[in-house]
């Protein structure tokens, strides 16, 4: 994730609607397959994923646990402990933040995939860096998981030698001096080198569909788009080298999927080797979390998500299949609320903290102690009100990010993140599931609580309300039995509202 408030994200919003408007008079045709290989997802084509995020990089707002120190970022925490300290307590959270009962409640809730974001050090770690080294094994039996289960997996470069972004999620907080040097491009694409050659052997079994390039890139004036472009087709040549049919994706650097119509990251390639833009994905992340879009009312968030449908709906208009690589039900709103309830565990480090932009660069009141991580009841407010908006924003966002058509640029999602220290409530999917404002299996539309529309919307003015006890069941309307096609549509209420079976 990435907090941030520029002007690329407002204009971004407004050029989805011109996108669309657009395409009724000139419309394009993608220059790639979105007939997939068998490497673009399981479960026809229809990823359902979500984020193991706070792993294998970690992120000290999901898992404050760690840091016991005042340093924000894995870098500071390597360099404040020490290598063998450090190590020591890295190594007991990757062994234990993710064990095989996650995976197999990931695989029982319906989704069908995993983005695992790692961080460069974990192939290429010099010696006077202070990070350390050793995530890798805990990656390895990570795919082996997800190939018993049945779950794909897309592995992501979040943070990048120099650091891409300047976020914690990069793992160094500050200046971006990633594209600074010919060295971090280098050593970048021997991580994406790297990565192709070890998850394409045939013991792995085509669970790594994909790997990212780049998490979240920042551009400016010292980054720009164009030094993006020149490594993403770095980077498509390196994985494409080695592997002809591995997926590569690309984030869309909050342009908007718009944006990339007809992109080919091969077509200023000088190399001579031949390869080409046959298994190219975007990313584009979702959020209502940070500035400026996070102080919204409930009816333009909504408004605002039926229009992310349309566009990843709409064919022909040259996008790149296209996946929801992150987003949540954090809209600023709750954590304004909860912001004051903010509790600490014994050493005074904030464990309930809704409102990223507040907690992570300013200090608040604090009171209480933080219950165990496992438990389901520390997040304060639970009201019935609460949960009945959160199921609301989580089915809107299904439906929009989920494609209910042939030669749509949508291929699926995936959620940040399956769970946190102590489980916050707008961003761990696992809590949601428990309390009962994330339906108990997506890959069953009987689970879900509001129909969906012929544009591919919910229906918002359904009349629903979340259960006066958490985890008690949702009230939902009867719906009838799924079909196994993605885009077939199911009648409901006398022809009135039709609900898509894309699951």
């Amino acid at each position: 994730m990435w907090v941030h408030c520029e002007l690329l994200v407002i204009l971004s919003t407004l050029a989805y609607a011109l996108a669309l408007l657009g395409s009724a008079f000139s419309p394009t045709t993608s220059t790639f397959s979105v007939g997939l290989s068998k490497r673009a997802s399981s479960d026809e084509g229809v990823i359902r994923g979500v984020n193991l995020g706070g792993w294998l990089l970690t992120e000290k707002w999901i898992t404050p646990s760690l840091y016991e120190t005042d340093t924000e970022d894995e870098w500071h925490l390597c360099a404040e402990l020490g290598k063998k300290r450090c190590l020591s307590r890295l190594e007991d959270h990757w062994g234990s933040f993710f064990t095989r009962d996650d995976f197999e409640e990931i695989k029982s809730a319906g989704l069908n995939s995993l983005r695992i974001p790692i961080g460069y050090w974990a192939v290429d770690l010099q010696d006077d860096e202070p990070y350390v080294t050793g995530q890798y094994p805990y990656l390895i039996r990570a795919v082996y998981w997800a190939r018993e289960l049945g779950l794909s997996v897309l592995l992501d470069l979040h943070g990048a030698p120099g650091s891409q972004n300047g976020q914690d999620n990069s793992g160094l907080i500050g200046q971006v001096s990633f594209p600074s040097n010919t060295s971090n491009k280098d050593r970048a694409l021997n991580v994406l080198r790297n990565l192709t050659e070890e998850f394409t052997k045939e013991e792995y079994g085509d669970v790594v569909t994909g790997i990212e390039l780049l998490n979240e890139p920042r551009l400016s004036d010292t980054f720009t788009m164009a030094e993006l472009k020149q490594f993403y087709t770095s980077g498509a040549e390196t994985i494409w080298n080695v592997s002809s049919t591995m997926n590569v994706t690309i984030h869309d650097a909050f342009w908007g999927p718009q944006y990339w119509a007809n992109y080919d990251p091969t077509s200023t390639s000088t190399s001579s080797t031949g390869v080409t833009a046959q298994h190219l994905t975007l990313d584009s992340h979702q959020y209502y979390a940070f500035e400026p879009l996070n102080d919204l009312p409930h009816d333009v968030i909504l408004e605002s998500i039926c229009n992310v449908s349309k566009l990843l709906k709409s064919p022909n208009l040259g996008i790149p299949p296209t996946v929801v690589g992150e987003w949540s039900l954090e809209t600023g709103e709750v954590g304004l609320i909860l912001a004051a309830e903010s509790i600490t565990d014994t050493r005074g480090c904030i464990v309930q903290h809704q409102m990223l932009t507040l907690i992570r660069y300013a200090k608040l009141p604090l009171q209480g102690n933080a219950p165990n991580s496992t438990s389901s009841s520390q997040n304060r407010d639970n009201s019935q009100a609460k949960r009945t908006w959160f199921r609301l924003l989580f089915e809107s966002q299904l439906a929009a990010y989920t494609p209910n058509g042939p030669n749509q640029p949508s291929i699926g999602w995936y959620y940040w993140t399956w769970k946190t220290d102590y489980d916050i409530d707008t961003w761990s999917y696992r809590r949601g599931v428990k309390q009962g404002y994330i339906p108990s299996d997506v890959s069953n539309s009987s689970t879900l609580a509001f129909p969906i529309l012929d544009d591919g919307c919910v229906d918002s003015s359904y009349n629903y309300t979340a259960p006066k006890n958490p985890g008690s069941g949702a009230c939902r309307v009867s719906l009838t039995p799924f079909s196994s096609q993605p885009w077939i549509y199911s009648a409901l209420l006398a022809g009135a509202v039709a609900v898509g079976t894309m699951f």
